[in-house]
């Protein structure tokens, strides 16, 4: 393939394999059903139908995998073709790494790293952020932020930023992908360990691209959370 031509498609990291801690459930909160699906079918599901989407990498825990592959298998039936499973890390950004050991097309494909504990995303947001990484090659969605955002250390404050241009990031995320494998080799190298897949593209000084997201793409982390996407559900 030249590598000056646009790729139509692209492949996806789901990020699965977090615990159910914060959640308060003994199990791994995207299994946890919501309105009678579990939290991480919403996005499998979107990314399965986009036929843009090639090839779904859904990092979890290994001990956790024959469970949701029969999860799965009695959701769709089969295990779909399109669907690997890629064992997770014990951070985030050692799991993306491991999804990005692998992508098909490490060098002239398009990659997209979800949270799995992130239902409400939808096409809208897949379309905008694909039609821009083609240009960009580095893109994420934000919002700004509602509350002021204060730098705490040992319960003081050391420092309030600017509200107006702080803003929180959501996850789809895109990237280019040999630009993305490049940005944690360098933070490999550098023993860095980031936040999240922007933060290291931008210390290798590549300009990141920032789309605003919607107030509902939330991540469901804490029963509070939960508590708000089954109210969401009844509006979307």
């Amino acid at each position: 393939m030249e590598r000056n031509k646009v790729r139509k498609t692209y492949e996806v990291i789901l990020l699965g394999a977090g615990s159910g801690v914060r959640f308060g459930s003994p199990e791994n909160k995207i299994v946890v059903e919501l309105n009678q699906r579990p939290i991480y079918d919403y996005s499998l599901n979107l990314f399965l139908k986009d036929h843009r989407c090639e090839h779904v990498l859904f990092v979890i825990q290994a001990e956790e995998q024959v469970a949701m592959e029969n999860q799965i298998k009695q959701l769709y039936g089969q295990l779909p073709e399109k669907l690997s499973f890629i064992q997770g890390g014990s951070q985030r950004q050692y799991s993306v790494e491991k999804g990005l050991a692998a992508l098909r097309f490490p060098e002239e494909g398009y990659v997209f790293v979800h949270d799995a504990a992130r239902p409400f995303i939808d096409s809208d947001m897949i379309d905008q952020l694909f039609e821009a990484v083609k240009v960009d090659e580095a893109v994420l969605l934000a919002v700004p932020a509602k509350d002021t955002i204060k730098v705490i250390r040992n319960g003081e404050v050391h420092q309030t930023l600017h509200r107006p241009v702080i803003w929180q990031v959501q996850t789809p995320q895109a990237y280019k992908s040999e630009l993305l494998i490049r940005a944690y080799q360098q933070a490999a190298q550098d023993e860095y360990l980031g936040n999240e897949e922007g933060e290291l593209v931008e210390r290798i000084n590549h300009p990141v691209k920032a789309l605003e997201g919607k107030d509902h793409n939330l991540k469901i982390t804490t029963s509070t959370d939960f508590i708000i996407a089954e109210a969401l559900l009844k509006h979307l």
